[in-house]
């Protein structure tokens, strides 16, 4: 089944306004696949759900599943919050321990800040223009338990343009990590009749994952917006 397939058919279900092609046509040319978006409805506005393409090259194409929202905010602001590599882990293991023997000497250092969740700081890279509004923000139980619950999602904000108060508000995910988001759910199968393209759907995950996603654009959407965002000392 391909990505079109799968959200086509999760728009039967939840709702939305669906755009692409439930089956892909490109009249025999080699091209890469026309991939769909959903916009969904929400009280709080309207959500998004797409594909972008995050490298492109002679060995293929990645992608990533992003559901976006958008918040206003005070001022720009910036926020990501994704798996660390092994090159940054190595990195936050150099400094937590220079933080660790200053600490023994009596000093204080921010070499390697946890904004308050140091669950998430552990393997995870944060990284803001704001730490202390960031601290507020990544008080949301909700935001934390969906993001210690889901390893491969991330989220990010940051404004739609240069001292811009709308945001957009994303949470992501790469399609190479996710186990039902991998290719062999995503790419082309043969032809299926629609019984058995439901069957397909249901058993692959895709429902509960993207479910997952959209929860977690909601919860950071509403964790940058719950807290008035502090002034800044001149």
């Amino acid at each position: 089944m391909s990505w079109n397939t799968c959200l086509f058919c999760y728009a039967q279900e939840r709702g939305g306004t669906f755009f692409g092609l439930q089956q892909e046509t490109n009249f025999g040319l080699q091209q890469e696949p026309y991939e769909g978006s959903l916009l969904l409805e929400d009280p709080k506005g309207q959500i998004l759900i797409s594909t972008k393409v995050t490298y492109s090259g002679r060995y293929g194409t990645n992608r990533d599943i992003s559901v976006a929202v958008r918040a206003a905010l005070e001022r720009p602001y910036t926020l990501r919050v994704k798996k660390q590599s092994a090159l940054q882990e190595g990195v936050n293991t150099v400094l937590d321990g220079l933080d660790l023997g200053a600490r023994i000497l009596g000093k204080k250092t921010d070499l390697s800040p946890d904004y308050g969740a140091p669950e998430l700081a552990d393997d995870r890279g944060i990284k803001t223009n704001e730490p202390e509004f960031t601290r507020w923000v990544l008080q949301s139980r909700e935001l934390r338990e969906l993001l210690e619950a889901q390893p491969d999602f991330w989220v990010q904000v940051s404004p739609v343009g240069p001292e811009e108060r709308i945001h957009l508000v994303e949470a992501q995910v790469s399609m190479e990590q996710e186990v039902s988001m991998r290719d062999e759910v995503f790419g082309l199968f043969e032809e299926m009749d629609q019984e058995a393209r439901r069957k397909e759907y249901e058993d692959c995950g895709f429902p509960r994952q993207l479910d997952a996603l959209v929860e977690l654009a909601r919860a950071a959407r509403d964790a940058v917006t719950a807290w008035p965002m502090p002034m800044r000392t001149p």
